[in-house]
């Protein structure tokens, strides 16, 4: 399955459950973007305050796991409003990143 067709399941489960899923022509919403935003950002820190629970058990990384699927689903429920081909933008950023340095950027972490 394509990162398209998982959107596409995921917007469809979304409807059918009664959420307004991102459409294009939102896009020069100024709050729509920036509310899916922080959905994502809200499920990045439930997945980093189910690793602060310092437990390594199984259960907390099932949890973890979970939270991380669920940001994988905001962003492409996002994102499958915008295009129909976003498997060929994550390809792209791929290549781009593929031809980076060792640690570009002079970042510490």
């Amino acid at each position: 399955m394509t990162l398209d067709e998982l959107a596409d399941e995921i917007r469809t489960i979304n409807r059918a459950n009664g959420w307004n899923v991102f459409r294009a022509e939102e896009w020069s919403d100024e709050y729509k973007v920036p509310a899916i935003l922080a959905l994502v950002h809200s499920e990045v820190s439930e997945a980093l305050e189910a690793f602060r629970l310092n437990d390594r058990t199984s259960i907390a990384r099932a949890q973890f796991l979970e939270e991380m699927a669920d940001v994988v689903i905001r962003v492409l429920d996002c994102v499958g409003g915008l295009t129909d081909d976003f498997d060929s933008v994550v390809r792209a950023k791929l290549d781009t990143n593929r031809k980076r340095g060792y640690r570009h950027g002079g970042k510490r972490v």
